[in-house]
Order: structure tokens, then sequence, then C-alpha cells
């Protein structure tokens, strides 16, 4: 028996061998950690060996061979069981443990992984998901919420790292293991139930008060929700995370007769790029060729004035950026072939020199601001360039074919529930969702004059644009980028204003949720000291009491409209045309600096030196427009400004029915080979029954988004295909079955 106590502070706990004979030996919620062999650095995504698991529920604990975890577990199958990085821990006891189905306890909401609930805490309390490098480890998590430092760096006998060695003990029972590497492992199950306590009365305090907070409905929506999902989402973050991990162990398999063919093509390409380029006076990748670009784009800016070309901050250089030179796409030959040769440039050094192996292995991050996930190591699977030839380097494994399934227009669908659900508009948008009718198609109808039928891929593209674009706050110009990079489509700032309006007249209940509210005016008068009363004082005037008897020093929402008009032009005046006092500007600049933190580092020097520009006007506004949204799901993102609150409604909504999906995909048996935010691809046999496949990959993504988003018609688009392909599409031999669709053999090849 081993004493073992989290801290000098902590009542010690009493750690021994569990046998099967012992039966249900813990309380109903039991902290459980495992220490393994070492995790092959190439291989990453394979669960290594068991070497000795620990339980407690903070009375006493238990060690835990590879032999008896799995009797264990049967014998406390109906208690709760935490963990720090949950994903890991299940994959090894499921290694162990094949039969038992550690995964039923996840669907039971059995499981709590305090490495999510740390993260979804720090969403609801600070605004981020603490995704950085070592912000959510267990040590972490232990000084933040214990106030405790956890030892991670003990040494044994040897002075060998006792984290790191474990492996050697691997088959030993727990008496042979030396007491450092037993009351290492006893020590962080003990922090990890501590945490965890810790981590579930911080949450409940931060919900209980969150009823101010922008899509807050009413307790009994909050409570549903939490029941049904976990506190803040854990449960659905936490399946999530166990499939991904999955993901990254199928990996992506990788036609090397295709990355030859690109890599020859791209070459080849860019080659031709650099000459062309060469005489047009740019000697690309070069020394100072910067300075022959900012020439040329000099005379491009004079023989188009009507445009305003992009330049840095400091050097006022012209910005060479694909987002910034878009716009001359199709108009400058020499912007087309600098364009074109940057993108060759990027698909041949961060793309398929990558693709030397027949398989690659993307990590996933479960958890973004959004409710989004993001991929990232090996290769970014969620952000490929978008040349056809890139996504039809990865196919199936040999014997496999996929199918690819991608939600429609879904953003749409979960914006329109919202708007309903979360702030009491009617919403003609889910009425057309119903209908079945095309929203893009209609809106590019509507604004061209035209019939439905008769709208070009063009028009839609433009359509679509609007139609994402401006549930988040794009105003004429953002989504003119929008449009170019996310479709393709050319879109005048003037018809994005025109579409826009449009887009308002066709579903009245956006105004609403589009309204712009007073937040950030109110915050502004508060975090800068605002006042009637202070400012009636830099004015050398007598501070009046307000004619209800209120505070005269009371933080004033229409002094902060009057700051903002004195930073944003030289001479501000009031309504009634009479300019501002020279007093006046100065108290209003000086409240300004005061506060000067809460702005970008780039703004400094223009408060300083008192330098309006609508610029730093709208910086301002960014910056004290901060409050705390909540999904319909009941995750809490604090501090998001006015585009980022719009955006989490509804990307973070259908975000969490498309993690759903995944795992009943998962549960279901499917070999999942790659998710993309509304995207699934799954491999299935080319000898199997594709229709039925492909039927029941459909049914399940409908019904798990359905749970999330229930009366909105869900749309899912599919095909069968021997290559990841955006123009894969459903086809039927002569006898009518279900056959997989290959790209045309010229583009294959």
């Amino acid at each position: 028996m081993l004493e073992v106590s989290l801290s000098p502070q902590h009542d010690p706990v009493s750690f021994s061998p569990w046998k099967p004979s012992l039966g249900k030996a813990l309380g109903d919620v039991i902290a459980l950690d495992t220490e393994t062999t070492l995790i092959d650095d190439v291989r990453h995504w394979e669960a290594p060996e068991l070497v000795l698991a620990a339980a407690t529920d903070g009375q006493r604990g238990y060690f835990l061979t590879p032999k008896t975890l799995g009797s264990f577990l049967r014998d406390h199958r109906g208690c709760q069981f935490v963990m720090h990085n949950a994903a890991f821990d299940l994959a090894v006891i499921h290694k162990v443990a094949p039969q038992l189905d550690i995964y039923r306890l996840v669907e039971r909401g059995q499981v709590w992984d305090t490495m999510l609930q740390h993260k979804l805490l720090k969403l609801g309390r600070e605004g981020h998901a603490a995704n950085g490098k070592g912000l959510s480890t267990l040590a972490t998590c232990c000084q933040e919420y214990l106030g405790l430092t956890l030892d991670k760096d003990a040494a044994d006998a040897s002075g060998d790292a006792v984290r790191l060695n474990f492996g050697q003990y691997l088959h030993r029972p727990a008496g042979e293991i030396p007491r450092q590497y037993l009351e290492y492992l006893a020590r962080d199950t003990l922090a990890t139930l501590a945490v965890h306590q810790e981590l579930r009365r911080r949450t409940d305090t931060l919900l209980n008060s969150a009823a101010d907070q922008w899509g807050y409905v009413d307790a009994q929506w909050l409570a549903d929700a939490q029941q049904r999902y976990g506190p803040l989402t854990h449960h659905l973050q936490l399946k999530a995370s166990i499939v991904l991990r999955e993901i990254t162990a199928n990996g992506l398999h990788i036609d090397a007769v295709g990355r030859r063919n690109l890599k020859d093509a791209l070459g080849s390409r860019q080659a031709e790029l650099r000459e062309r380029l060469r005489k047009q006076g740019y000697l690309a990748g070069e020394p100072k060729c910067n300075k022959a670009l900012q020439g040329i784009l000099r005379d491009i800016q004079r023989r188009h004035p009507e445009l305003s070309l992009e330049r840095t901050e400091k050097k006022q250089e012209f910005r060479a950026s694909k987002d910034a030179l878009e716009q001359l796409r199709g108009i400058e030959p020499f912007v087309d072939d600098l364009l074109g040769f940057k993108q060759c440039e990027k698909l041949l050094g961060s793309f398929v020199d990558k693709l030397f192996r027949e398989d690659v292995h993307p990590s996933f991050q479960p958890l973004l601001t959004t409710g989004r996930t993001s991929s990232f190591g090996e290769l970014n699977a969620q952000n490929l360039p978008r040349d056809p030839r890139v996504r039809s380097c990865f196919t199936p494994h040999p014997g496999n074919v996929f199918i690819d399934a991608d939600y429609s227009t879904i953003e749409l669908g979960t914006l329109a529930l919202a708007v309903e659900a979360q702030f009491g508009e009617t919403s003609e948008m889910k009425r057309l969702i119903n209908a079945g009718v095309d929203l893009h198609r209609t809106m590019a109808a509507t604004f061209y004059g035209k019939p439905a039928e008769q709208v070009s891929g063009e028009e839609r593209g433009k359509a679509k644009a609007i139609n994402f674009g401006v549930p988040g706050g794009m105003g004429a110009r953002g989504l003119r980028g929008y449009a170019a990079a996310s479709f393709g489509a050319s879109l005048t700032e003037e018809e994005a204003d025109a579409m826009r309006e449009d887009w308002f007249e066709q579903f009245p209940e956006m105004k609403t949720f589009l309204a712009r509210e007073d937040h950030a005016i109110r915050c502004m008068a508060e975090k800068l000291g605002l006042s009637w009363g202070a400012y009636n004082e830099a004015l050398g005037r007598q501070p009046r009491r307000p004619i209800d008897g209120s505070d005269p020093y009371r933080p004033e929402p229409t002094v902060s409209r009057m700051l903002l008009k004195a930073i944003k032009v030289p001479e501000p005046a009031k309504g009634n045309g009479e300019p501002y006092s020279e007093q006046a500007c100065d108290y209003l600049w000086s409240r300004l600096q005061s506060g000067i933190d809460h702005l970008p580092a780039k703004f400094h020097q223009d408060v300083r030196l008192r330098r309006p520009s609508p610029q730093l006007q709208k910086a301002v506004m960014h910056a004290f427009d901060r409050l705390g949204v909540f999904t319909l799901t009941g995750r809490l993102r604090a501090n998001s400004n006015f585009t980022a609150r719009h955006n989490t409604i509804f990307q973070g909504l259908a975000a969490d029915g498309a993690k759903q999906a995944l795992w009943r995909l998962w549960r279901a048996g499917y070999r999942i080979a790659n998710f993309i935010h509304d995207e699934i691809i799954v491999e299935v046999p080319e000898d199997s029954n594709l229709a039925w496949h492909e039927a029941i990959v459909r049914t399940q993504m409908i019904d798990a988004m359905s749970e999330v988003v229930p009366g909105v018609r869900i749309g899912v688009e599919s095909a069968v295909s021997t290559c990841w392909h955006k123009e894969a599409k459903p086809i039927l031999d002569a006898q009518g079955r279900r056959v997989a669709w290959s790209p045309p053999t010229e583009e294959a090849a």
C-alpha cells in the first residue's frame, strides 16, 4: 500500500493494486490515468502499450495492470470517469480491452476530459480555447485551478525522467515498479480529479451568471442544452476529439503517379511564368526584385487611378499578396502572371513536397473559438489549394473508394434556426429552406431579374458570397474580396452593396439579427470614464446633476459618440454644425489616450499625435465592441466583436452538428479519411453495395445534424469516387448500379 497526497495541505490517499475480488471499490466519480511506453515519434497516431493505470475517487486509489483494467471498468461501468486528454487514454484502454467497448461510456455522457473542460471554460471566460503549446497540460491546469505545482520533471534513482521511462516496466506488476513511478502516477490521478471538481464549480458559476450574454434564451433552454451536450458542449467536443484522433490514424492515401505528374506540371508552368515575368522586368526570387516590383505596381496604379492598391503601414509600399492584387486579376497581364507564379510556388513548396509517402497523417485541433476544428502537422487537410489536381492526388487505400458527402448550405440553415430560436424572429430564410429552394440561385435571380433556371454559375457564385458573407457583418468592400477569394466571382462594390440591400429585403428577419447594438458605446464610456460631469469640468463648467437625479459622473454613451466623431475627422462638429471646441477635443483625445492599451499597437502613435481617421475610429469601435455569445447548443464564447459574435451563432452550431455526424459515422464502423468543416470523406470497399453505403452515410449525417438543428430541412450531397475531387458526381452503370466517378483521363494524367 502506498500513501500519496496531492500536496502537504491535502490528506493522503492510499493506493494499492486492484483485484477482481474487490469488485466495485470506488465511488461514482473516478479519475483515471494511464502510463504507457513512449509514443513513437514517427507513428505518433498509434496508441502505445499500457504499462500501468491508476484510478481514484479521492478517498482511496488503485493501480491497474493491463490484465485487470478491463475487469475494473466493467465493475465500475455505472460510474463517471475523469481523464486529462481522454481521447488518448481511451485509445490506450481500447487497445488493451477492445471487447469492453469503452466508447459506450462516452455515448452515455460518463466520461469527462479536464483538458476540454479547461479549453471550454477559457473560451467562455476569456474568448480563446487555450490551444497554444503548454496552455492545456495537466500541470498548467493544476497551477491555475488548484494553485499547486505538479512536478513533471521528477527523476528516478538513476536520474532518468520518470514520465519518459515507464516503458521499462512493461508487463511488470505494480509491486515491482519503483516507488517514484507509482507516486508520479498516483499524484497525476489525484490532480486530475481535483482539477475536474474545480472546473465543474467554475463552469457552473460562469453559466449561472451568463444571462446577459448575446444569444442567451432562458434558464430552461440552457439547462436542456447542458443536459444534452454537456456543460459548454463538453460531451460533443469529446466525441469530436476521439474521432479526429482516429482520422489521423487512418491517414490520407497518396497517388504517387498523380503526385509526380502534378509536380512536373507545376514545375513547367512555374518556369514558363518566371520567363514571362522576366520579360516584363521582374526577376522573381532574385535580390532586389522588390524594387522592380514596386516600380511595376506604381505604373499599374497610374494606369488605373479608379483602383486603390493596398500599401504597407510603415514604408507605404504596395502590397503584393494574393488578396491585395486580386482586384487586378483579368485586368493586368503582369498581375495574372505574378499570381500564377505565386500559386505554383506555394503548391510546390508548401504542399507537393510534403507528399513523399504512401500515406500522410494530418493532425486535428478539435476546438477553435468558433467551435470549428482545424488541421495541422504533416498536412493541413482542411485548407488545401483550390487547384483540382491537388485534391485528386488523394485516393482511397487500395481496394476502396471514397464516399464524399457534404452538407448543402448548412450554415444558412443554422442561421435561420438561430434567428428564430435565440432571437424570436420569424424566419423567411427557414421557410424557403424547408420548401427546398436553392437560396443562392433565388438570390441571384432576384438581383438580376431573371428566372432561376437562367442564372449562370458566376451569378450564383456572387449570390453565394452575399448569402454567406452578409450574416457575419461584411460590407461591400469585404464582400468583393470574399467573393473573389472564396468563390472565384468578380463582384464590384456597387454590385455588392445593391445585392446586400436585396438580401435584407428578401430576409427581413436579418435586419434585427444584424442590428448594431449599443454595447460598444456603453463599454467605451465605462472603460474610458466618459461622463457629462468630467466633460463639463474639462470645458470649465460646473458639473450639473442630470434631470433624473443620477450621478453626473456615471458613464455616458452620448459622450462616447462624441469621441468617435472627434477621432474620425479633423474638424468634428455637432449636429447643428457647430464645431467641437478645443477643450472638448482635448478632453476626448486625452480620455482615449488613457485607455490606449485597449487598442492595437499600430494605432498608438495616431492617438498620441491626435491624428483622426476612419481607420482609427473603426479600430476603437472594434476594441470596445466585445461581448460573450452563446451557440444554441450552449457553448459560450467570451470577448467577441460584432463579426465574431454573428459568425459564431451559425458557424458554431453547424460545427456541432457536423461533429455529431462524425461520431455517428465512426460508431457505425466507417473508416473516415478526412473531415473539412461540413464535408466528410469515408472509405468503403470498392466491391461493396456502394448505393447502400452512400445512403447510410447521408442518413447518418442528416439525422446527426437534425439533432442540433431541429425543424430545418437538412440536405447532404454525396458522390462515390476514385479520388478526392470537387467535380465528383453520382453515376450509374448500364445496370443502374452505383459506381465510382473518376476524373477525365487527361486531368488524371
